[in-house]
């Protein structure tokens, strides 16, 4: 019995229900107390690291979810 790998393109995989699932999974981890306590006290631009972090999970996540959304409407 050989292994068969499809390969899946964007719009494949944006269209799999399993990626809700996955979505929330990354988002949950990314944003999980252990995560966020890696950029301690850091300090760059002005601003603590971790907010930055934030708004780039958060962005991350809101962009994945307009693809996702955009393929399921048209």
């Amino acid at each position: 019995m050989g292994f068969v790998a499809m390969a899946l393109s964007r719009k494949d995989l944006l269209g799999q229900d399993e990626f809700w699932v996955f979505l929330f999974l990354l988002g949950w981890t990314l944003l999980n107390w252990p995560m966020l306590t890696m950029a301690g006290r850091s300090i760059i631009w002005g601003m603590p690291i971790v907010l930055l972090y934030v708004a780039l999970i958060w962005l991350m996540i809101t962009v994945m979810l307009y693809l996702f959304e955009r393929r399921h409407s048209g």
